[in-house]
């Protein structure tokens, strides 16, 4: 029975191995993006950036020197904006949109794409009878944007790097 259960899950790791299954969040990179610096990006950008970069077995290095691809933030920004106010005169809805402008550069310093642009907006409900549940609501919404934003700028940093090999 033992040797039965082993041959089970030496099956089962094959095909999950063949079907290219890969762990949450990882994404496969080129080689030169393995080592990334990041220049002007907020921690919570930062924090996402080098998460997904552990993930896909890369990293986030100190020096743009040892980097082989360096993405300069130029400008970001998170708002909050106010959508309708209630009979009470306060929000109860909102949308918090956010602007990210960067570029990509190598290591010595030269542009790999001309500026980019990544701006997203999401609504979401004030209820003002459960305030914690709103301020909880509203972070958790402010994770998932530089969630998929770091995920923009790596898909983005991939298209850079296969347009230069060109």
């Amino acid at each position: 029975m033992n040797q039965l259960s082993r041959m089970v899950l030496v099956g089962i790791l094959a095909l999950l191995v063949g079907c290219g299954y890969h762990l949450r969040g990882s994404i496969e990179m080129p080689e030169v993006l393995k080592n990334m610096y990041v220049f002007g990006a907020s921690q919570p950008l930062q924090g996402e950036l080098q998460s997904i970069m552990k993930a896909s077995k890369g990293k986030i290095v100190g020096s743009p020197n040892d980097a082989g691809v360096v993405v300069k933030v130029l400008r970001e920004e998170m708002r909050n904006r106010v959508l309708t106010i209630g009979s009470t005169g306060k929000s109860s809805e909102s949308e918090l949109e956010y602007y990210l402008r960067f570029q990509f550069f190598d290591s010595k310093e030269n542009a790999l794409m001309d500026e980019q642009v990544v701006e997203i907006s999401r609504e979401f409900f004030n209820d003002q009878t459960a305030v914690l549940a709103k301020g909880n609501e509203e972070q958790l919404i402010r994770n998932e944007i530089y969630k998929q934003v770091a995920r923009m700028i790596l898909a983005r940093a991939r298209i850079a790097v296969d347009t230069q090999k060109k």
